[in-house]
């Protein structure tokens, strides 16, 4: 029988932003996160993620990846069911199942649900279908998946977001370092990610690399000798996109 009580461990980003769908699941009750720091303050209780225990409950798992594999064997023995939430970790044999949601998430940014691809693993049909319901019912996109398809989708996520918030990183330095604002970069990226929506990432893309407009590639690489390996990081960008664009 599946459990109707549930706990989150791990009080991060991802932990945070779950337990606060959670809150909001119907026919699910959930009951607090687990902790190394249980004193810390949320909308719930945070007990001792080393001495809690629930047998008739199950935990999702949100912590780091290099400690899943541990963790789970221990919280098996604390709980009736754990699901971690890895895009990348294995199936482990103490985890009942994975949920992975192919979506970033921040404390300082309301956590958003709707259409986010939730990828979904498991040995049980009967655990498989519970997951599907309840991100189903948060409104999100829950597909079942294989461990194979689950890294290729976290890769691609890597790529697409972690990458590209560090080139709005590289660009915000290249404006700092002149005296300049960071936030006149904003319209332009919001404006980016919204071209997407109406012309598609192939068509979507501008710029010198793509034009092949040597003498401005030239002009801007010569801008940032003084910094070796933002140089070569344009560089390198640059040459790749005529590759990745190729018709």
């Amino acid at each position: 029988m599946l459990p109707h009580k549930w706990y989150i461990a791990g009080t991060g980003n991802m932990g945070t932003a779950l337990g606060e769908a959670l809150q909001r699941t119907p026919g699910l009750l959930f009951a607090g996160w687990l902790s190394t720091n249980p004193g810390k303050q949320l909308s719930h209780p945070v007990y001792s993620f080393t001495e809690y225990a629930d047998k008739e409950a199950g935990v999702f798992l949100c912590i780091p990846d290099r400690f899943i594999a541990s963790a789970s064997e221990s919280l098996k023995q604390q709980f009736s069911m754990v699901v971690h939430c890895s895009g990348m970790q294995p199936l482990h044999p103490h985890c009942d199942a994975v949920c992975w949601p192919m979506q970033t998430f921040s404390t300082r940014v309301p956590s958003e649900w709707t259409n986010v691809p939730v990828f979904i693993e498991s040995r049980q049909v009967e655990v498989q279908d519970f997951l599907l319901s309840l991100f189903a019912n948060l409104g999100s996109d829950p597909q079942v998946c294989s461990q194979e398809q689950r890294q290729n989708a976290h890769l691609a996520a890597v790529i697409a977001n972690n990458f590209s918030n560090a080139m709005f990183m590289f660009a915000s330095t290249v404006l700092e370092n002149k005296g300049m604002n960071p936030e006149l970069l904003l319209p332009i990226i919001k404006q980016t990610v919204q071209k997407l929506q109406s012309t598609g990432i192939k068509d979507a893309q501008t710029g010198p690399a793509i034009r092949h407009d040597a003498d401005t590639l030239l002009m801007q690489m010569e801008m940032l000798k003084n910094n070796p390996k933002m140089q070569h990081l344009y560089h390198e960008i640059s040459d790749a996109i005529p590759v990745l664009f190729k018709k």
